[in-house]
């Protein structure tokens, strides 16, 4: 199954290898060249400077002897053609589609894989491996495969890795790509049912996604799949460089109704950039991550990814889950969905069996737990935790020894390693009655020092928080109640208190005390609020990025409209930016960059709101102006900025002139929303380009008309 007329079709054979062109601009490359092809006794003439013709008898050989002596990146850049005895013309064509010399020799060297896609159903087969919800009700199970492509040659299984990493070596991957696809959708068939088949792709093998997918949305239709069964998933996403081609890949999917996944997230910028610009359906855990679990670098990690998802409505898998405890902690902060082996290994057509499903009900009905439910079982019909729920039974001929179970738990409260209080609710103020010794140890308090007084000593000098509201009517009320509060220690330091606080009733049923669970999550609370940062800012500036300011704009906009005030826009691109960075590299653009955002920063008013939109592109936006005075002012600031560019950016060994062109726009005059505004700023700030830039242009009252509203074109 290919497409008409695509290079997915099976790749041509070679034929024998004898005559070979090599061609390449730079000259130790080239004499790294002569230094092999003169120990091999092969025929080499010069055609042209840095042009080489080899005639050989053994071209397989000639090739990885090449392809060896040089580096990397010399073989990825040295072009290679295989010559027939008559080339003439299609000595041009063959030139045109030439691989490079690195991909030449590794597809002499795998070439055990054309066979493999002659016969591509024989050789090819997909193994599913289960997803499980992480949820509480009797229903929670399987809700879906992930399907991974398997092969087998003709002496040999090919894993997944060898598989992919022969076929990208030797440019084949958009072949493989597309027979993964294929074969997850074809294999199954008649066995899914209604669950979600998740389906692997690389971004970069799909060029036109309406071209490239369509024997994809083929394959789905003859196996009998719905489309809005299917989870697309990207791997590899820590390689993905061009956003706005995954965007589109993912906006094609989507309108077929399919679901998408971004696999392996992790916690640098790159990834949380991904996650908030593209706000997948499905967010996998990078496997790192997970197999953390549960230390409290990942906890922070995973918290902060769960939240951000859940925000927009996504859901977040750990994926390569292989212990109870990964399980339990992964459960605990908020994740969906499990995959791994815990629960499941890759198996041909996957079922859970009806052990499986009568294991998880028997713990349900007697009250366990969600994690409980899953814990029984791995899905295939191997008990697991379901003697852990059970009393073990005395060994043969002994009896049981009796328990002082009030001792052995009072024990157990003071050696745990959870701050634990007791207040008396029906003394005034509920004073604390007892502490136990990680309660000491987190808050550098002495029981001696607390015993008798209300825990709120703890807040410290601070104003009330709707937290402390939010605690203070739970316990008025005598419920239960979980928040996360800001405590100060004995020694003044503060620190993240998850506390749980338990109302504990008489038998008839009147509050006597509260039960304090307190857990220093200080390091979790420090890593969301720094993953939070980064996934709202840009990494080099440091300002606002473009999805925090336009939020923020928005915002403004709603005071505004609240306030009866006016806000403007100002969209500042940089003039003879581009050239900076071809003459002098990146390096250099990017301070002046970072001196761009601290120039502009320094060039609006206080409590104006700045962020850095894509590239050399920024948008400042000017709040709670009047409306009778906002052009005024909005064009008196972007005098400000223009002024701020007329002294020269300092890079080590140069003193560089970097302009700026300023489009500015009217809250109301030109749009009531943060879309609209910015349109018309960007419209503005290329009128100011052609009319000669390093000047600030007001959006004329009629560029939202359909002809004006398009982006004008003008070089950098």
């Amino acid at each position: 199954m290919t497409c008409l007329g695509c290079s997915c079709e099976r790749p041509a054979a070679a034929g024998p290898i004898g005559r070979v062109l090599l061609s390449t601009d730079v000259g130790h490359t080239r004499a790294a060249l002569l230094g092999v092809l003169r120990g091999t006794g092969d025929q080499v003439t010069e055609l042209a400077p840095g042009v080489l013709e080899v005639r050989t008898t053994d071209g397989t050989g000639l090739l990885d002897s090449m392809a060896g002596a040089l580096t990397s990146v010399e073989a990825g850049e040295v072009r290679a053609v295989v010559l027939g005895e008559e080339h003439g013309d299609r000595l041009v064509a063959a030139a045109m589609r030439a691989p490079t010399l690195a991909t030449l020799a590794a597809r002499a060297r795998h070439v055990d894989l054309l066979p493999l896609f002659d016969d591509e159903h024989g050789s090819f087969r997909s193994v599913y491996q289960p997803i499980v919800a992480l949820g509480g009700t009797a229903a929670s199970g399987v809700v879906g495969y992930e399907a991974l492509l398997r092969a087998r040659s003709s002496v040999a299984e090919l894993m997944p890795d060898a598989l992919f990493g022969a076929a990208e070596q030797a440019g084949w991957l958009h072949v493989l790509d597309r027979i993964g696809r294929t074969t997850a959708l074809r294999g199954a068939a008649g066995w899914l049912g209604s669950a979600l088949l998740f389906v692997n792709f690389l971004p970069t093998t799909i060029y036109r996604p309406e071209v490239c997918l369509a024997t994809t949305e083929r394959a789905a239709k003859e196996a009998g799949l719905r489309l809005d069964q299917l989870v697309f998933e990207v791997t590899e996403s820590e390689q993905v460089t061009d956003l706005d081609h995954l965007e589109r890949v993912f906006a094609y999917y989507r309108e077929r109704g399919c679901k998408v996944a971004l696999d392996d997230l992790g916690a640098g910028y790159s990834s949380l950039n991904m996650l908030v610009r593209l706000q997948p359906d499905i967010v996998k855990l990078d496997k790192e991550i997970v197999q953390q679990l549960p230390s409290p670098v990942s906890q922070a990690v995973v918290a902060a990814v769960v939240e951000m998802t859940h925000a927009y409505g996504g859901q977040v898998l750990a994926e390569c889950v292989e212990t109870a405890d990964q399980a339990s902690a992964a459960h605990e902060l908020g994740v969906d969905l499990g995959q791994g082996w815990f629960f499941g290994r890759p198996e041909e057509r996957l079922v859970p069996t009806p052990a499986a499903t009568a294991a998880a009900r028997s713990v349900s009905a007697a009250g366990g737990s969600g994690l409980a439910q899953r814990a029984a079982t791995d899905f295939t019909g191997n008990d697991r935790a379901v003697a852990l729920l059970e009393e073990p039974a005395p060994l043969s001929g002994t009896s049981r020894v009796p328990v002082d179970v009030e001792a052995l738990l009072t024990r157990g409260i003071q050696l745990s390693g959870t701050g634990i209080s007791i207040a008396d609710a029906r003394k005034p103020d509920m004073p604390l009655v007892y502490v136990n010794d990680a309660f000491e140890r987190m808050t550098g308090y002495l029981s001696s020092e607390v015993l008798g007084r209300n825990c709120r000593f703890l807040q410290g000098p601070q104003e009330l928080r709707d937290d402390l509201w939010q605690l203070r009517d739970a316990v008025a009320g005598g419920e239960n109640h979980v928040c996360v509060l800001r405590n100060y220690r004995k020694d003044g330091t503060h620190w993240s208190n998850e506390l749980r606080v338990s109302a504990v009733h008489d038998d008839t049923g009147a509050l006597t005390h509260y039960f304090g669970f307190q857990n220093d999550v200080t390091t979790r609370v420090e890593a969301e609020l720094s993953v939070a940062h980064l996934a709202a800012h840009d990494q080099l500036t440091g300002l606002p990025n473009r999805a925090r300011v336009l939020a923020g704009l928005q915002e403004q906009l709603l005071a505004a409209d609240h306030s009866g005030s006016a806000v403007a826009v100002l969209f500042i691109d940089l003039d003879g930016f581009k050239d900076v960075n071809d003459t002098l590299g990146h390096d250099a653009g990017d301070l002046v960059l970072v001196a761009t955002a601290s120039r502009l920063r320094n060039s609006l008013r206080q409590g104006d709101l700045l962020g850095r939109y894509s590239g050399d592109e920024f948008l400042a936006v000017i709040t709670d102006v009047d409306a009778g005075t906002a052009s005024t002012i909005a064009q008196r600031v972007a005098a400000s900025v223009l002024s701020s560019f007329e002294t020269p950016f300092d890079v080590p060994g140069h003193q560089l002139r970097v302009g700026a062109s300023i489009g500015v726009a009217l809250h109301r005059t030109h749009g009531t929303d943060a879309d609209a505004l910015v349109q018309a700023a960007d419209h503005a700030m290329y009128a100011a380009k052609h009319s000669g830039r390093g000047r600030a242009v007001v959006a004329g009252p009629g560029w939202a008309t359909p002809d004006q509203q398009r982006r004008p074109h003008a070089s950098p």
